[in-house]
């Protein structure tokens, strides 16, 4: 009797626990059918085992943002790609904190450098279906960044605004302190307000700041009011005049608003945030001569967003303690020519047999044209003449030292105007 019993009893269990199964396994199937992408929907591919499915990206946020998704998600951790994410549910149940601790985000208009913050929080809230709103804290400890944000789901994209709130410059480049070893000595004044539009799966970010105050000091930036940092070109460098013709053509072709703006340029940096968002890449800079002083006088060249940072100090203090017109002529004794050349004496002199101050307006601006990439466009020219004639135009009709009757005339010789017969290559400067 007794064994029975027992029999029973297995045959009971196990009856409950084929059924449990049975039940875990059509809730797991209803669960992925409701979670499957659509065509058109914002979609991750998962794997289950050997099988491989399309899930919806805001099906998956709408479950975790349920009450019972945030119990589930309550006291996770997960290593990604960012960093790790730690998940925790608070006050009513119905809002979600969030941490990744370290935390990078590679974003390409800013280069291969990953952005690298030492800790990013949030919290998150849903209203209805698609809506969701929180707060967001960048760094931590009294220097924290404090900024709200919202988000709207449609099937297809997340869009996110985030409204970072008034803090000092100073709190903004301390996020970045590891990689900006001048923050040890620079006193940083001013204010700035972060607002940024995001939209995913794109990755598209629009970015807007209100600055206000930046001032720099403690950088040593005076010392080149008597002194010239050293060059790295191989080519000697004989001191000149620029003459009238070439800074005018320098300032249209690199930093049409040099006389106006203080060290760095809003309006430039917005243009090329877009296009680099576009383009997937940092393939248009925004830096005035003022930066690019800087970096060939003490950041160097590496393209990250850390070294542009390090630059815009060294730029903004520069305005002050330097002064426009000996920023323009330190930029002109040190801005690389190509072909080993160096200042706009000895790429006059090496590449028209010239003095820069003997230079007519088309030469001075053809000169100014090859700053962006001298290396690679003195090759076209000594392989085949090519001269970038679109840029000449360009530079001309900017150089504001022209009246129109001069210009005129110039702008009729650009379709065939070309430099006098180029020097060897290895021909010393001067010759």
């Amino acid at each position: 009797m007794t064994a029975t019993r027992t029999r029973r009893w297995l045959l009971r269990i196990g009856a409950m626990l084929l059924t449990l199964v049975g039940l875990t396994v059509a809730a797991a199937a209803l669960l992925l059918r409701a979670w499957q992408a659509g065509p058109d929907d914002w979609a991750v591919t998962v794997r289950l085992g050997p099988v491989e499915r399309a899930l919806s990206v805001p099906a998956l946020v709408r479950a975790a943002t349920h009450p019972v998704g945030m119990w589930l998600l309550d006291g996770r951790r997960w290593r990604t790609r960012f960093g790790e994410l730690s998940w925790q549910r608070y006050g009513d149940g119905h809002t979600l904190y969030g941490r990744c601790e370290p935390c990078t985000l590679h974003l390409p208009a800013l280069g291969d450098t990953p952005v690298a913050l030492e800790r990013v929080a949030w919290t998150l809230r849903r209203e209805g279906q698609n809506r969701f709103h929180g707060t967001v804290g960048l760094g931590q400890g009294d220097r924290m960044i404090r900024g709200t944000w919202r988000g709207e789901l449609s099937d297809a994209a997340l869009a996110v605004q985030l409204h970072l709130q008034q803090a000092p410059i100073a709190q903004y480049y301390a996020l970045f302190g590891p990689g900006i070893p001048e923050l040890q000595r620079a006193r940083i004044d001013g204010r700035a307000i972060v607002q940024l539009r995001a939209r995913l799966p794109e990755g598209t970010v629009q970015l807007s700041t209100q600055v206000d105050g930046f001032e720099v000091a403690g950088l040593g930036t005076e010392a080149l009011r008597t002194a010239t940092p050293a060059s790295h070109c191989t080519r000697p460098q004989p001191a000149g005049d620029p003459g009238p013709w070439l800074p005018q053509a320098v300032i249209a072709a690199e930093d049409q608003r040099f006389h106006e703006h203080r060290g760095y340029d809003p309006v430039e940096m917005a243009a090329a945030w877009r296009r680099n968002q576009r383009d997937g890449a940092p393939t248009r800079g925004a830096s005035t001569l003022t930066q690019q002083l800087a970096k060939l006088a003490y950041t160097g060249s590496d393209r990250s967003h850390v070294r542009k940072l390090r630059e815009l100090l060294y730029a903004v203090e520069m305005e002050r303690t330097l002064g426009k017109a000996r920023i323009l002529e330190l930029y002109l004794s040190l801005a690389p020519w190509g072909e080993g050349t160096c200042g706009a004496e000895a790429a006059a002199r090496h590449l028209l047999g010239k003095p820069a101050r003997q230079l007519t307006p088309l030469e001075a601006a053809w000169l100014a044209s090859l700053l962006r990439s001298p290396d690679a466009q003195l090759a076209r020219w000594r392989a085949a003449g090519e001269v970038d004639r679109a840029a000449l135009a360009r530079i001309v009709g900017g150089m504001r030292g022209l009246t129109s009757a001069q210009r005129r005339p110039l702008k009729d010789r650009l379709a065939h105007w070309q430099p006098a017969a180029p020097a060897a290559s290895g021909t010393p400067a001067g010759m």
